[in-house]
């Protein structure tokens, strides 16, 4: 083997800084995972971006799919058993808000037929911040 190739680390006691660095990333990446699933309740606003805007909202999950009318045309919007969400069809070319599938937190936006779905988390309702 080559003796001139330099040491992985540079200290006796760098592989305790990188295992506890690890373990720290694992923590708060486990910590995200806890609190992000149980919070959506199913209930979601829908904003239609026409002319004049519209919008709709659902208290929970609906127990057959939505069919709004956007820009385009329609779209479907769609509850899964497990309190998930997601545009099952949309009347838009590209079809990546169809593509983006299933979510629980995050809003699912197709842009060409100016449909925005939200995911209502429970507890979203307060003011998280204010300026003047």
């Amino acid at each position: 083997m080559n003796d001139n190739l330099p040491p992985i680390f540079a200290g006796k006691h760098d592989w305790l800084i990188l295992l506890v660095l690890l373990a720290l990333s694992f923590l708060a990446w486990a910590a995200h995972e806890h609190g992000s699933h149980s919070s959506f309740s199913g209930a979601c606003r829908v904003r239609i971006l026409t002319e004049p805007p519209q919008e709709m909202l659902f208290s929970g999950p609906q127990a057959q799919p939505v069919e709004v009318r956007g820009r385009t045309g329609p779209a479907v919007i769609e509850w899964g058993s497990d309190r998930k969400i997601r545009i099952s069809s949309s009347s838009c070319p590209c079809k990546t808000c169809v593509n983006m599938g299933w979510t629980n937190s995050s809003s699912l936006i197709c842009v060409p037929n100016g449909v925005v779905v939200e995911p209502m988390i429970a507890g979203d309702q307060q003011v998280d911040a204010v300026t003047r």
